[in-house]
């Protein structure tokens, strides 16, 4: 089965968030950012209420769980805006054109075949490690953070199932 595709930046951006939100290192920082950092800067605004400005307890509790409801509510967008602009700068600093651009994959028995005009990667069966699926693209890793993207918009809904089904044929092999 041959597809023909072309990964954008918008691609590349997705693809980095969707492997962030499921890499299990990345969880290890992202939790105590959302929930750890707003409760130190709770406890920390309703005792400088307290103690410094010699204000009302509840007064100072009502402020501090404002705060902390106002960041966890805010922090998913906040840091997905972070990331994307982080990986954008990343992306400007050098010559992506074997990143971006036009692509075409062949699903043989052998394995993948993806090339473009500046490269050619051929990967067997047992390369494969595990193929993930989103509404908008299929990630087949061939390592922890290395994976082909596919983009769902140039499948039809048949030809996404074919393509499945060749992926599973020829990750199971």
């Amino acid at each position: 089965m041959e597809v023909k595709y072309e990964i954008t930046e918008e691609d590349y951006i997705k693809f980095n968030i969707y492997h962030i939100q499921q890499s299990k290192a990345q969880k290890k920082t992202y939790y105590p950012m959302k929930y750890l950092l707003p409760a130190i800067c709770g406890i920390l605004i309703f005792y400088s209420g307290i103690f410094f400005l010699n204000q009302p307890a509840l007064y100072w509790a009502i402020i501090a769980l404002s705060f902390i409801v106002i960041y966890l509510m805010n922090f998913p967008r906040s840091y997905k805006k972070l990331l994307t602009k982080s990986i954008r700068s990343v992306l400007k600093e050098g010559d992506n054109s074997s990143l971006l651009g036009k692509k075409t994959l062949i699903i043989d028995n052998n394995g993948l075949k993806v090339f473009d005009n500046y490269t050619t990667e051929v990967t067997t069966r047992n390369g494969i490690k595990e193929i993930t699926i989103y509404e908008d693209m299929i990630l087949i890793y061939l390592s922890g953070f290395t994976a082909h993207i596919v983009p769902t918009r140039y499948l039809t809904i048949k030809e996404k199932k074919l393509f499945l089904k060749e992926l599973e044929f020829s990750e199971k092999k």
